[in-house]
């Protein structure tokens, strides 16, 4: 037999000599089983008028009495559904196929597949549509069968009303479902049948109708099970009593199949909707329903793009939904999703400009536009400008940045110049340019609004508003210390500090490298300082960029404002030597550069010559204090015993300098150990001079101190060996005074001992 046909058996029920219930096969179709006929001997148990049941095999069967006390029996049984089709096995009622007279043989021929059926859909629904509350009790039928009670229970005199209800219920089922659903219409022993659904006679109801967990529909009295209506009923029986019942049906074994496809047992509202759209083609009503079908695109289950997923999101597009269904369905990996992106920046772009939307949104995975995509999005931007109020041109510019669309200038310029006019005047309004697209073009009309305001009657408002926020923002774009706007603004950055002034001076010292206008030079410094006044090291670098000749009597006096503030130090003596020809009748400026000139030729001297390089004694402490790093490095440079030597010929000046500068050096951790230890024997050396003053020993003997209590013996030893090289005296006075402070005696006879010891014939 053909496995699109049902096997078909002929039997009969109470004939002569068989018990109740009792069936005798009379005739079977070729290829019947024993399987097939015990299922059939447990479906049809008494003698209904329409059975079906699922027994490992699927059994449908009626039965017509013959007027001499038997009824035939006939029972169709498939393996499978395949057999049944779309058809639902209540449908089959009044088939007119079925066999009510005696076998002819003992062989019967099998029923084709998807034989033709007692009412078809169409027939049903408007069956439905005719009946008092038809639609109410079909939602209730449907609801219950569909699992809202564990048994439903009909009470009618007319088992085609019953088979009509059950046909009608199990429509709005998948095939699969609907043929789980037993019946048995009529069962004259209900206790004794195990299907979901039975009819009875009036009679034959007793008590129960009124058990437990029992829906019954009384289609005699009109009384109906009142249980809640299940969303799936809710959802496809108007449909189904509205539109074409065919497609309802197919939409109906649609929306399991999405559910199978997402791993569920059963359809969500999603998966229904989205078959609605498909096999219905039926809009999209609403943001929760385009928010559902948003999300159900997003993880969508495993059917075809093209079929499915296409049209339902051109029916979600097609709603027009709100900016936050499309938001959630910009992020789904679909292959129109440029042209989601473009509904959902228009729908954004909608709510700026009507003003009601004010938050930012959360970053959207990058994602490249196509040629055509990026032109419609970047119009999209450009038209809004147009509309967009000015307080609210920001926001449009950085929803554009939210979805890479870069806005031509050339394309809403009469709305960029007005924006830039009214942010001209509001520079606190929180505008953030770095969060835009097409911020270096809009940053130059500003600074055209700025420039020109500048020049009118609210120019002070405008400098105060630069110092106060425009520097922030234009500080990068300055490039013209003649231009009043850069000025004005590279004097606020300054004025600032922090990496601003680094970045601004270093910006406008270039200009100094290659000046191509006269006066280059004070305006870049006017540009610079003329809010706050420059450190000497910033003078330093400014005038080390200029050619002597090239430092005008202007700058130098700019320049000796900033000294007359500031401690002499090494800086400012290289400031002083640079303004050399502009010192004029300035006798301290001019006797502290001729001290700085005579120490410089004595640091030449020192590296050609090393102690005879002569005395500083006629150079004043203030610049050898100055000065004291390159002093300090030109000794430690040398050998010990020749810096010794330089030390001794240098008078009483230096070593009052070396006090403070040597500690410096042994106690910086990065410096070389090496150079570190010459600094200490430098140090004692200095404390055993001749020359060294009481005042000199003493400050030397304390620092002296404090780097023993700092450090071990073997760093005892390394100073030794160096002491030795220079001379074994000096090396045998560096014991004793370890041994002294080693024993800690009371620090005032400690230092009267070792003074008496190592100095005592030298004292004056």
């Amino acid at each position: 037999m053909s496995a699109r046909e049902f096997h078909s058996l002929y039997c009969t029920a109470r004939g002569p000599g068989q018990q109740p219930g009792e069936l005798e096969f009379r005739a079977v179709s070729p290829g019947t089983t024993e399987e097939m006929t015990t299922a059939v001997r447990r479906a049809v148990t008494e003698r209904p008028s329409l059975v079906h049941a699922h027994d490992g095999v699927y059994v449908t069967a009626r039965s017509a009495g013959t007027g001499e006390g038997e009824h035939v029996v006939h029972a169709l049984v498939a393996p499978d559904a395949g057999p049944y089709g779309p058809i639902r096995p209540a449908q089959l009622w009044d088939a007119p196929w079925w066999v009510t007279g005696p076998a002819p043989s003992g062989e019967c021929p099998a029923v084709p597949a998807e034989p033709e059926t007692g009412f078809g859909v169409e027939a049903l629904r408007e069956w439905v549509l005719g009946q008092r509350d038809g639609e109410s009790w079909l939602l209730a039928v449907h609801s219950a069968i569909d699992g809202g009670a564990p048994r439903v229970v009909f009470v009618s005199e007319d088992p085609g009303a019953v088979a009509r209800w059950i046909a009608a219920a199990t429509l709005l089922l998948p095939q699969e479902s609907a043929l789980e659903v037993g019946f048995q219409v009529f069962a004259t022993d209900p206790q004794a049948t195990g299907a979901d659904v039975l009819a009875l006679r009036p009679d034959q109801a007793g008590s129960l109708v009124d058990q437990s967990g029992v829906a019954v529909f009384n289609l005699v009295t009109g009384e109906r099970w009142e249980g809640e209506p299940s969303a799936a009923a809710q959802h496809w029986v108007p449909r189904f009593l509205r539109a074409d019942p065919f497609d309802v049906v197919d939409a109906v074994e649609l929306s399991h199949r999405f559910a199978a496809g997402r791993g569920a047992d059963r359809p969500n509202a999603a998966d229904r909707l989205a078959a609605g759209v498909v096999a219905l083609g039926e809009p999209v009503a609403g943001d929760d329903a385009a928010m559902a079908l948003a999300e159900w695109l997003c993880a969508p289950p495993a059917v075809s793009g093209v079929d499915v997923l296409d049209p339902v999101l051109t029916a979600v597009l097609a709603a027009d939904p709100g900016a936050q269904v499309l938001a959630g369905l910009a992020e789904a990996e679909l292959e129109r999703a440029g042209q989601v992106r473009i509904a959902l920046l228009r729908a954004e772009i909608g709510e700026i400009v009507r003003g009601t939307r004010a938050d930012d949104r959360s970053p959207l995975t990058p994602r490249p536009w196509t040629t055509a995509e990026a032109e419609r999005a970047t119009a999209l931007v450009e038209n809004a400008a147009d509309a967009v109020l000015p307080e609210r041109m920001d926001l449009l510019l950085r929803t554009a940045a939210r979805f890479d669309v870069h806005p031509r200038l050339d394309g809403f310029r009469q709305a960029a110049e007005r924006f830039v006019a009214w942010w001209s005047h509001h520079p606190d309004a929180g505008v953030d340019p770095e969060r835009w697209t097409c911020a270096p073009e809009l940053l130059g009309l500003l600074r055209d609004a700025l420039a020109r305001r500048l020049q009118g009657p609210d120019a002070d408002e405008v400098r105060q508003a630069i110092e106060d926020r425009w520097w922030r923002l234009l500080a990068p774009t300055v490039s013209d210390p003649f231009e009043p706007l850069d000025a004005a603004v590279a004097s606020a950055a300054v004025a600032a500090g922090g990496s601003a002034r680094q970045e601004t001076v270093e910006a406008f010292r270039a200009l100094l490298r290659a000046p191509e206008r006269p006066g280059t030079e004070e305006a870049v410094y006017d540009a610079l300082f003329g809010a706050s006044q420059p450190t000497l090291g910033e003078l330093s670098d400014f005038l080390a960029e200029l050619p002597s000749t090239a430092v005008s009597d202007a700058l130098a006096q700019r320049a000796f404002r900033v000294l007359a503030r500031s401690t002499v130090n090494g800086r400012y003596l290289d400031v002083l030597r640079m303004l050399s020809h502009h010192l004029g009748d300035r006798k301290d400026l001019r006797t502290l550069w001729e001290d700085d000139s005579k120490l410089r030729v004595w640091l030449s001297n020192h590296r050609k010559k090393g102690a005879g390089a002569g005395s500083l004694g006629d150079i004043s402490s203030t610049v050898l204090g100055a000065r004291a790093d390159k002093l300090v490095a030109a000794l430690l440079d040398a050998d010990p015993q020749e810096s010794t030597g330089t030390i001794a010929a240098c008078g009483e000046e230096l070593p009052q300098t070396l006090v403070r500068a040597l500690p410096a050096v042994w106690n910086d951790e990065d410096v070389d150990r090496d150079r570190r230890d010459r600094a200490v024997v430098l140090a004692f050396v200095c404390a055993w001079s001749d020359s060294a003053t009481a005042t000199v020993r003493a400050a030397f003997d304390r620092e002296l101190e404090a780097w023993v209590h700092k450090h071990e013996h073997p760093d005892f030893r390394r100073v030794s060996r160096l002491l030795r090289g220079v001379d074994a005296e000096h090396a045998t006075a560096w014991h004793e005074w370890l041994r002294e402070v080693v024993q800690r005696g009371p620090k005032r006879d400690r230092t009267r001992r070792v003074a008496r010891r190592l100095f005592g014939s030298r004292e004056r």
